[in-house]
């Protein structure tokens, strides 16, 4: 179990070293694209002016100039992290969206298996690791003068047919699979199954927080938002940060009452940045070191999420949390109005929740 552990940090580590770079983009991107839905929602019944046309164009622009390629950047920051020619794994990443696979998979008549995006960021970062092992292997063969130049091309001419033969359809496979289990706990048939699917998720991210595996679970934002143009637990994960919220309010309260104005003091200076998503001062330097508080987090985190999970909401990108992710929120089920309505009342009612089941919870411990 020990082992198991420690292998599930290090998979969640090496996914926080390859997503976390692209956080910037996945904010810039989310909330343009978040914007842009609204805007084609007022739109819609009022009409396009000039200018209106002109920001909803560049917000579509940004949009269009990363999502599509975001397998590329997965191979390039994967191959970097593993010691090869980052450039290299970006080529492998753009290999995997781009229409030439159609024409391949024609030739080879594999147009049921491979095709253009099958794999997506999968594919991008198991080929990535692939490439640059093995560009590693062949430069202790040249010497450092040739190690530019004759490593790299040997080594994707080595991986490239295996990579567009094999690894790119398995790479499918397990992307519409991980994708059908999302959807599978996300759209439930019946109210209980995402009532009980949504508290479940919210619930146990703070501890996955804290065991450091939440990169194992970020990494399958970026397999949905690819395929779908969307990410449905990304709205439920986040009310773990507006619970912290309303523990970290109930805790200053708590701590003012006994006169304990130090804790006071750090809990509010922690609170007011959580509000917008800042959450790792509340939960390492208030909420954790008061488990009673970490556990109607957990609650009250439990209770948001089930409440979106039943509202058919999901995201446009990730990495902004709080009240900045409320541009984000796109509906499935909802107008982009409603479900940024949605997202926030969802806030307010993981903050509320946790802050009384915080304050009952812990007036006789502070």
């Amino acid at each position: 179990m020990r082992k198991f552990t420690k292998w599930v940090k290090h998979v969640s580590s090496i996914c926080g070293e390859v997503f976390n770079p692209l956080i910037p983009a996945f904010i810039i991107v989310g909330i343009a694209t978040g914007i842009a839905s609204l805007m084609a929602q007022i739109s819609a019944s009022n009409g396009y002016s000039e200018v209106s046309k002109f920001i909803y164009a560049l917000l579509r622009l940004l949009n269009d100039s990363f999502t599509p390629f975001m397998s590329a950047w997965v191979g390039y920051l994967s191959c970097q992290y593993f010691g090869g020619t980052p450039i290299c794994g970006g080529i492998i990443g753009m290999i995997t969206c781009s229409s030439g696979i159609d024409e391949i998979a024609s030739i080879l008549s594999l147009e049921k298996i491979l095709y253009s995006g099958a794999g997506g960021i999968i594919a991008a970062f198991v080929g990535a690791f692939i490439f640059a092992k093995t560009e590693i292997l062949i430069r202790r063969v040249f010497p450092a003068s040739l190690r530019k130049i004759f490593p790299p091309l040997i080594s994707m001419s080595v991986i490239l047919v295996p990579y567009i033969i094999f690894i790119i359809p398995l790479a499918g496979v397990v992307s519409q699979i991980l994708c059908s289990l999302i959807d599978l706990l996300s759209s439930g048939n019946t109210m209980f199954v995402r009532i009980f699917t949504g508290f479940f998720c919210a619930s146990i991210f703070l501890p996955a927080n804290i065991a450091g595996v939440q990169h194992s679970i970020i990494a399958l934002y970026p397999i949905q938002l690819e395929k779908y143009g969307y990410i449905t637990l990304y709205p439920v994960f986040s009310m773990a940060g507006g619970a912290q919220v309303g523990a970290g309010f109930a805790i200053w309260i708590a701590a003012k009452r006994k006169k304990d104005y130090a804790l006071a003091q750090v809990a509010i200076s922690a609170t007011l940045p959580g509000m917008l998503g800042v959450a790792s001062p509340l939960l390492y330097g208030v909420t954790l070191p008061h488990p009673k508080a970490l556990l109607a987090s957990c609650l009250g985190a439990g209770v948001g999420g089930a409440f979106i999970m039943c509202s058919g909401i999901a995201s446009s990108g990730w990495g902004a949390s709080g009240l900045l992710a409320i541009p984000m929120m796109v509906g499935i089920e909802k107008t982009a109005l409603q479900a940024m309505i949605i997202y926030a009342l969802g806030l307010l009612l993981s903050a509320c929740t946790s802050f009384l089941l915080c304050l009952q919870m812990i007036r006789k411990d502070i």
